[in-house]
């Protein structure tokens, strides 16, 4: 049985809203409807800028 090593792409926020705001890249159609409150997003964009790991963001 081989191990297989993997790593975990970084990305920056900034081009990741940039995708966004280019229409690159969306959130999945099942995701949408789940809207998270302002608090909540506020306090993910703050553990991202300061390089917490926040688990995964699937994307299209």
């Amino acid at each position: 049985m081989s191990v297989e090593a993997f790593e975990i792409k970084k990305l920056f926020l900034r081009g990741l809203l940039e995708q966004a705001g280019e229409g690159q890249i969306q959130l999945p159609e099942f995701q949408r409807g789940w809207v998270w409150p302002e608090n909540n997003i506020r306090s993910l964009l703050g553990s991202v800028s300061r390089g917490f790991p926040v688990g995964r963001l699937m994307m299209l």
